[in-house]
């Protein structure tokens, strides 16, 4: 999936692909994180604790990753 998800952010718009899903949120909270993991926001990089919560204005951030298998 992650190949045809590269291949259709290239070639065309991600709607028609299987792999991908798209939702709206204005907090996203990551869990299960192993303390220390880093991670980067405005140009700085910090080391997480065991989940991160990030509030985000509107329209301001688009996130890609992978759908769980």
């Amino acid at each position: 999936p992650a190949l045809r998800l590269l291949a259709a952010a290239v070639a065309g718009p991600l709607t028609r692909s299987p792999a991908h899903a798209a939702v709206r949120r204005r907090r996203v909270r990551i869990a299960g994180l192993a303390p220390g993991t880093p991670y980067a926001y405005d140009g700085e990089v910090a080391r997480s604790g065991t989940e991160l919560l990030i509030d985000k204005l509107p329209e301001a951030l688009t996130v890609y990753c992978p759908m769980p298998v």
